[in-house]
């Protein structure tokens, strides 16, 4: 994701990720977007991942902003779960948000909702 349109390297990142017979934990600093990786893609056709992300104090112009992620899929016996985080090194309040998707594109039949407050 970005935020913003801010494109620069003001992004990191932090990833647990486990599949049923291993985990793995990732950081990334200097990035610009928030890679929170996880299970969105698949080799699997017609199998989908699901995530659910929070922005934590997106409105706040007295701190950076974090998101946190926890996501999954199932592929028929064989899964992935991740837990993850992102800063975003800006005061700003966050008023956009750009999904960037990881090199292939979003497969056909993605889909992303936005719920929020009502300020």
């Amino acid at each position: 994701m970005q935020f913003n349109g801010d494109t620069a390297g003001n992004y990191n990142a932090h990833a647990i990720e486990a599949n049923g017979s291993s985990v793995s934990a990732q950081s990334q600093t200097s990035l610009t977007i928030v890679n929170l990786g996880g299970p969105f893609t698949t080799q699997t056709a017609n199998a989908f991942g699901g995530s659910v992300i929070d922005f934590l104090d997106y409105a706040d112009t007295n701190k950076y902003k974090t998101v946190r992620a926890i996501g999954g899929q199932d592929l028929n016996g064989y899964g992935t779960m991740m837990f993850a985080s992102g800063l975003w090194r800006s005061t700003s309040a966050i008023t956009s948000i750009k999904m960037v998707s990881g090199g292939t594109g979003w497969a056909q039949y993605s889909s992303f909702a936005l719920y929020g407050i009502k300020g």
